[in-house]
């Protein structure tokens, strides 16, 4: 890991930390905040380990949202997180190309139905948030879906999950300003989402030059 990635998980950790400490945030909610940090690290630069230690901090998401009286969340990490974690970090070792994957890309056919699905979805989702009167329907319907849908292609090896996390990312950030204008204990989650915008970046510019790196290794 390079010493400049290094210093900004430090400086995120501690800024984290402070947050925390200030807005008076149990302790053991932070913790698989900080764990993140590292698998954010490893995935922007789509390094296969991430996807384990991602396996091992969607346990103690589990644990915290048992904790914080959160089942739904909590099924969601241990059911869907925890075993596509481990699917992708094993998928990719199958398929392993240096510390990473061999990526694939989608079809323009593929690509098209897929935004078509995933618009219909968002906008069936978000009806039902506002039906709901749901204060977060936008944003968190978007984060919700797409949640579910970039670790899949994540797991594929698809280089169009790096476009749809971005999505997520700043969706996410989005999301993370309005909670904390609601509630300033979030802002240790702001923070977080800060720093995942950047990692999320990093990996869309890493997986596409091991895509390019990949293609012209084939046609060599």
């Amino acid at each position: 890991m390079k010493k400049s990635r290094i210093v900004i998980i430090a400086l995120t950790g501690v800024s984290i930390l402070v947050a925390g400490i200030l807005t008076k945030q149990q302790f053991f909610l932070m913790i698989p905040l900080f764990v993140s940090l590292f698998v954010m690290s490893f995935q922007s630069e789509a390094n296969r380990v991430g996807a384990l230690i991602g396996a091992g901090n969607a346990v103690l998401y589990t644990i915290t949202y048992i904790c914080m009286g959160v089942y739904g969340s909590a099924a969601s990490a241990f059911l869907f997180s925890f075993p596509l974690q481990l699917m992708t970090f094993f998928n990719w070792k199958k398929n392993a190309y240096k510390k990473t994957v061999m990526f694939k890309k989608m079809s323009t056919k593929v690509r098209v139905i897929a935004v078509v699905v995933l618009l219909c979805l968002w906008a069936i989702l978000a009806g039902v948030f506002y039906y709901l009167k749901y204060e977060y329907a936008v944003f968190d319907s978007i984060t919700f879906l797409l949640g579910f849908i970039v670790p899949v292609l994540t797991m594929l090896a698809y280089i169009e999950y790096t476009y749809l996390w971005i999505v997520q990312a700043v969706t996410g950030l989005f999301l993370n300003v309005q909670m904390v204008s609601n509630d300033v204990s979030q802002v240790t989650y702001l923070i977080y989402g800060i720093y995942a915008l950047y990692c999320v970046i990093c990996a869309f510019i890493n997986v596409q030059k091991f895509y390019k790196e990949q293609q012209m290794e084939k046609s060599e």
